[in-house]
């Protein structure tokens, strides 16, 4: 796989995880044990709990306390809450990145992913990442219109929804988390997905 295309498409995979589900103590265990842990989150440095806590304190007491905080009570983690008129969660069939995902099969598990829309934050950068793995498999396929096509897709998926609301998520989510491991992820996802968007619009700009 393309070195790029697969660092992009795990680095949307990691953050999908991290903002759909409190975390568990085996991926607990794989953050504490990363050695590049502290360029994505580098405020977990100083802070004690990390350092000197186990990992069921560490996340009975703060960490999953603070996604609930954060994801369940006091933020609303749905696309069409931030850009419908009247402030609502489109639930139904009726939401637009829909058409995105029937168009690659891409089929939301509700339940298992505890979500009540398919514009759930964690979904769309699973979709993103569902994406570049299906450009890099077109590409190990000398398909280069189908890859191609897929880049394109990843473009106008950010333009049409990522791009119009994710800012405002994660900017909220970040002064709304309690922890350093909360707020560095708000930081380095709003980052990142900026960062990619510029990276796709370079690789298409050069292509034309």
């Amino acid at each position: 796989m393309n070195n790029i295309l697969l660092t992009r498409a795990n680095f949307y995979s990691f953050l999908s995880r991290l903002l759909l589900f409190e975390l568990d103590l085996k991926t607990l265990k794989e953050l504490r044990e990363n050695k590049n842990i502290f360029e994505l989150f580098p405020n977990l440095q100083t802070w004690d709990s990390w350092q000197n806590l186990s990992d069921n304190e560490l996340l009975n007491s703060h960490i999953n306390p603070d996604f609930t905080n954060i994801s369940i009570l006091h933020l609303v983690p749905y696309e069409s809450f931030y850009t419908r008129e009247d402030a609502m969660i489109e639930s139904g069939g009726a939401n637009l990145v829909t058409n995105f995902y029937h168009e690659f099969g891409f089929k939301v598990e509700f339940n298992e992913a505890r979500v009540v829309a398919p514009d759930h934050i964690g979904i769309e950068l699973a979709f993103m990442s569902l994406l570049i793995n299906g450009e890099n498999n077109a590409l190990i396929n000398n398909d280069i219109k189908t890859a191609e096509k897929i880049l394109n897709t990843q473009k106008q998926f950010m333009e049409t929804h990522l791009i119009n609301w994710i800012s405002l998520y994660l900017i909220n989510f970040k002064f709304e988390a309690r922890t350093p491991l909360y707020y560095d992820l708000g930081e380095t996802a709003l980052a990142f997905i900026f960062e990619d968007y510029n990276y796709i619009n370079i690789i298409i700009d050069g292509k034309n």
